[in-house]
């Protein structure tokens, strides 16, 4: 999962577990977030924010265990299987896009919206060197861009040179491009599943401490 897709099942979290939108918010920041905190979560971020971290994670660790993205992940040959993960998250945003409407009533243009506001809300916690990211985030209306091909061809050229591999850019794209279809395929079956399970996360939604701040926000 990406940024949006991580967004998109805070919001089914939030909407699931019962919480409020100011609650709301924070899952959606933490889910943009995680992605740039790694280790220990700080017991001095507000509970929502760190929910919305560990909601990332939990869906990351349990994402790989699904049939549908190992498939999605084998359509990588070697040598670029290693970061298939990467390449198939930032896939799921695209997917993702083109089938917004089959998940989702909420405008995504609104929605996209929505999630920079809530990371604006708490820019406080963000770690030092994200600001360009998050100015980026909000400048260019990224996460209801990812319907265009050439979006996530950003994202797949931002990702290898982080790796040192933009040698390969246009192998990736092209593999990318051949595997639309199944790729289509395979999503639709992995993002339901994943949503469905957002209800049996009691151990995340039942959190006391996270259920007081939700009950005093």
């Amino acid at each position: 999962m990406n940024f949006l897709a991580h967004c998109a099942l805070a919001a089914d979290a939030a909407k699931v577990w019962g919480r409020d939108d100011d609650f709301k918010n924070g899952l959606l920041a933490g889910a943009i977030l995680a992605d740039f905190k790694k280790g220990t979560i700080s017991a001095e971020l507000p509970a929502s924010l760190r929910l919305g971290i560990q909601l990332h994670r939990r869906i990351d660790a349990v994402s790989n265990g699904e049939p549908a993205i190992r498939e999605s992940l084998a359509a990588f040959p070697a040598p670029y299987r290693r970061f298939a993960p990467i390449f198939v998250d930032i896939l799921a945003d695209h997917y993702l896009s083109q089938t917004w409407h089959e998940f989702y009533s909420t405008d995504i243009e609104h929605f996209a919206a929505r999630c920079c506001l809530a990371g604006e809300e708490f820019a406080a916690f963000r770690p030092a060197g994200t600001e360009s990211f998050f100015h980026y985030l909000a400048e260019t209306h990224l996460l209801a861009q990812y319907h265009q091909w050439s979006t996530v061809e950003r994202g797949f050229k931002s990702v290898l040179r982080r790796l040192g591999k933009e040698q390969w850019l246009d192998a990736v794209c092209e593999l990318a491009v051949k595997q639309q279809g199944a790729g289509l395929a395979y999503f639709r079956l992995y993002f339901p599943s994943i949503r469905a399970q957002l209800a049996n996360w009691t151990d995340l939604a039942n959190s006391r401490e996270i259920a007081f701040e939700s009950r005093t926000v």
